[in-house]
């Protein structure tokens, strides 16, 4: 008898001594051999390391900025989801820009309505507070900020 045939010549030596101590009957002593040997060779069908895998991501440094644009999109976003305070701080320093080209400054109080008028009120009030938006609300305040071009009137829509 060779080695491989070892496990099955075992579970079959068991099951034929539980049904002839009559612990199991003998159909239920077959079905269990039978289980068994099934579990068994479904367990070394498994993957054991010589199966193909997929390649390894290339470590090389390519030139450019493809990294950094790679960096930030990781970090754009917190674990549970909301837009990271670098985005923030970013997004605030742009709309502080945009507005500073119709001569409202986002920080000062006195201006408030002006920068509401140019950008909405739910947009200002979420640039201005410390809570972290969710990718959908900066992607409003983005299209927001977009919308403020130079020949942009107070109003917040363009000329014609």
């Amino acid at each position: 008898m060779t080695r491989r045939h070892l496990p099955a010549a075992l579970t079959l030596l068991v099951a034929l001594a539980l049904a002839a101590t009559d612990a199991v009957d003998p159909v239920h002593a077959l079905t269990l051999a039978a289980a068994l040997l099934a579990c068994r060779h479904a367990w070394k069908a498994l993957d054991d390391g010589r199966q193909a895998r997929w390649p390894a991501p290339p470590a090389e440094q390519r030139h450019g900025a493809r990294e950094d644009v790679t960096d930030l999109g990781w970090a754009a976003f917190t674990r549970d989801g909301r837009v990271s305070t670098r985005v923030t701080r970013r997004v605030h320093a742009l709309a502080t820009h945009r507005l500073a080209a119709h001569g409202v400054h986002l920080d000062d109080p006195t201006h408030h309505h002006a920068a509401a008028q140019l950008l909405g009120a739910d947009v200002l009030d979420g640039i201005r507070s410390r809570r972290p938006p969710t990718a959908r609300t900066l992607h409003h305040w983005l299209d927001a900020i977009d919308h403020l071009t130079p020949d942009t009137q107070r109003t917040g829509r363009p000329r014609r």
